[in-house]
């Protein structure tokens, strides 16, 4: 490969015994690829290639074989692999965000154990998200680099390279109903990979920043709504979190970050993740046609692997004696007052929620149903207007337009989501 290297990474795990299994031990073989990023032997790969193995072993191009160790980062899916050796060829990188969707790609690996493979295709499309789980741990690629340069088993944490050799993508995944190349893969953007690896080989570990907020990318209706062509619409945020102590809400749109503006969701996220842990930065937010200026001091992002769903509270039956409730058809929502000492006792609502609409039943099949709303939420704006009760619900309701989508802004537990009602 022009200006780089690769390896062929071995892993070796213990597999669990079974109680009928013969008592004598057990291993499962795991392969996947490489690419060499510095002369005294570091090679970058994916997280999955070599994560939980007993033994890692590297074998370079010229039949040399090495133990290598292991610095792991779960949530990018990247690690380091050390290895005993020096003067190698390091690969050279590309300004991925410069990847143009034609240009060619070149992928080299390992696919089905077969080393020293070269494919070639284009990058086919450019700031593609997927979310794959396996083995109940799930993993989000906010944003990666989609090829038709055939990529199989085996490929995983080998570049992807422009004509040049210059490494514009680790290769990670595939899209395929058949579990073989269907000319849909995927691979890490190079300026991605490249700041990981920084940070494990000078500290062992990366360190992200951290809002506590989930972002999402303007659709076309959402620029008309918010009068804006940039920026990340705040989908949802929790409880406590450093975004909900500076007093941003769902429905936001975040304009600049730092200083800088924000394009997008990818944008938004990458700048976070980059800013260390402890700075406090001022974030520009547009809410009800109006700019703001809040200053939000960032902490670090939690562990994906430790982290757990909370379990939903038991929300009881869904009607409470002596609790007036009020109907909101086109919602196809009944609800109440969130400050009613019986329903709040009933669905066990957080003590910070005082106003809005309490949603006691949801037809089936309705918006509010379709939207994702249940009984338990608390409705507290709808369509740009603040509910401060289930009579001003139902007023807000019967103003609307059938056919119409309108956002709205509900409390789920310790979450405040921004969601879309699809008006029948």
């Amino acid at each position: 490969m022009p200006g780089g290297g690769q390896g062929g990474l071995r892993q070796f795990p213990l597999r669990p015994q079974q109680p009928n299994q013969p008592q004598f031990p057990q291993y499962s073989f795991a392969g996947g690829s490489g690419v060499i990023v510095s002369r005294d032997g570091w090679i970058l790969t994916n997280d999955h290639v070599v994560n939980g193995a007993d033994r890692v072993t590297v074998t370079l191009d010229d039949g040399r074989e090495f133990v290598g160790q292991v610095r792991p980062d779960y949530r990018s899916d990247l690690a380091l692999v050390k290895i005993d050796a020096h003067d190698l060829t390091a690969a050279q990188f590309a300004d991925s965000d410069r990847a143009r969707v034609g240009q060619w790609a070149i992928a080299f690996g390992s696919p089905f154990g077969l080393r020293d493979t070269m494919t070639v295709g284009i990058i086919s499309s450019l700031n593609r998200s997927e979310s794959i789980t396996e083995d109940g741990q799930g993993r989000y690629y906010p944003t990666l680099l989609q090829t038709d340069a055939a990529i199989n088993p085996g490929n995983s944490g080998g570049p992807l390279v422009d004509i040049y050799g210059r490494v514009i993508g680790i290769d990670v995944a595939i899209e395929s109903p058949s579990g073989g190349n269907a000319g849909v893969g995927f691979a890490i953007p190079a300026n991605t990979a490249r700041y990981i690896m920084e940070q494990l080989m000078t500290r062992g570990t990366v360190t992200r920043g951290f809002l506590g907020l989930a972002p999402q990318t303007l659709s076309y209706t959402d620029q008309q709504r918010y009068g804006v062509k940039e920026g990340a619409l705040v989908a949802s945020l929790q409880d406590g979190t450093p975004a909900a102590k500076a007093g941003i809400q769902a429905g936001d749109v975040i304009l600049r970050f730092n200083g800088q503006p924000v394009k997008d969701e990818v944008d938004l996220r990458d700048k976070v993740a980059r800013t260390a842990p402890g700075t406090t930065v001022p974030v520009v937010i547009r809410r009800n046609g109006s700019d703001h200026t809040v200053q939000v001091t960032l902490g670090s992002a939690p562990d994906l692997q430790a982290a757990q769903n909370t379990p939903p509270a038991d929300q009881g039956p869904s009607n409470t004696p002596n609790s007036p409730s009020v109907r909101a058809d086109k919602l196809g929502v009944t609800a109440g007052n969130a400050n009613d000492a019986n329903l709040r006792q009933q669905f066990s609502l957080k003590s910070n929620v005082r106003q809005g609409a309490l949603v006691t039943d949801v037809v089936l099949g309705s918006p509010a149903a379709e939207a994702g709303i249940s009984p338990g939420d608390v409705i507290t704006q709808l369509n740009g207007r603040t509910v401060a009760d289930a009579n001003q619900l139902s007023e807000i309701a019967r103003g609307l337009s059938s056919g119409a989508t309108v956002p709205v802004v509900v409390r789920h537990s310790d979450q405040t989501l921004l969601l879309q009602l699809n008006l029948d």
